[in-house]
Formats: C-alpha cells, structure tokens, sequence
C-alpha cells in the first residue's frame, strides 16, 4: 500500500511538473508571438518590394530608401530579440525569493504601545510616517523590458508601417498592397 501511495505521489508530480513547464512554455510562445509576427510580416512585405524592384529594374541598383527601410525593420526585429532573450536571462523574482529577501532585512513590528500622534518618543513609527509625509516621493515603477518594450514597440511599428506605405506609393506600387500593409498595424 505503501509502494502505490508513493507510486501515486511520485507521478502527480511528475505529471504536475510536465503541465507547469507546458503553461510556461505556452505563456512564453503566445507572448513571444505577439511581439514578432507584425514585424516578421512587415519584413517579408519589404522584402517582396525589394525583389519586385531588383525583377522590375535589373539593370538598376535598389533604391536607396528600399534597403533603408529593410535595415530599420531588421533593427527593430533584433531589438525585441534582444529583449526576449534578457527576460528569459532576467526572469521576475519568484514570491519565495522577494519573502526571502525580506526575512533577510529583519523588519520587526512597531510597538504595540504606540498612541499615535501624541506620541513622545522620538523613534516612534507615527514620526518616521509624519517625516516621510514631508518628503516627496515618486511612485517607480519597477522596469522591466516587456513593459518598456510594448509602450513603445506599437509607435515604432506604426512608424516603419507609414514608412512601408510611403515607399509603395513612390515605387506605384498596386493599391491593394497597402491593405495589406495597412494590416500590419492590426496585429
């Protein structure tokens, strides 16, 4: 009986174990999705034109603001690369870390005998509030690169979208392509 208790503990772990890391992986690919797939469309548009231009005109070089725009999109991508990789390097503190920590400063409790504003002593937790009302503080948000990242990622999408609409219309390029550049920025 022992054994089957064991057996049982053992593989819903296990199986607890395979359905975290599944979560986690799935949690991981939709938000990793998210932040490529309108850049990895904006690039396969930008590299179309560039083709179209190097099939329209081969005696003649790609124009300059073509290759321009595919090194801004190709910046861009290796940016929110970039910043993939350093959320997996610098994952967020787990709950038993940050309580950890917080052991580790050996807060202890104000006194109970405290009477609040009336109070004479000097170090006394009604002060060090009354002290602290008097200094300004500003709120900080603790940075972290997804928030960083989607607060200025749709501004600079919709820049290299306008960019990308602008060369189709110098270029007289079809106006149906600009529907589809124009979903770019619904994505």
């Amino acid at each position: 009986m022992k054994k089957r208790v064991k057996d049982g503990y053992v593989d819903g772990a296990v199986a607890g174990e395979e359905d975290s890391l599944q979560a986690g992986f799935n949690q991981g690919f939709r938000e990793g999705a998210a932040q490529t797939v309108a850049v990895g469309r904006l690039k396969g548009i930008a590299s179309a034109v560039s083709c179209w231009c190097q099939i329209q005109y081969p005696e003649r070089p790609i124009p300059a603001s073509v290759c321009d725009l595919l090194q801004q999109i190709e910046q861009y991508e290796n940016t929110i690369l970039e910043g993939l990789q350093y959320a997996l390097e610098n994952p967020p503190p787990s709950v038993s870390s940050v309580s950890d920590s917080v052991e580790d400063l050996d807060l202890k409790q104000p006194d109970s005998g405290c009477c609040g504003e009336g109070c004479k002593e000097t170090d006394c937790c009604k002060r060090g509030e009354k002290m602290d009302l008097d200094v300004p503080h500003q709120q900080q948000k603790p940075r972290t690169w997804s928030t960083d990242c989607s607060s200025s990622s749709s501004g600079t999408v919709n820049h290299l979208v306008q960019r990308c609409m602008d060369l189709v219309s110098e270029l007289g390029l079809p106006q149906e392509l600009l529907g589809h550049i124009e979903e770019v920025k619904n994505v």
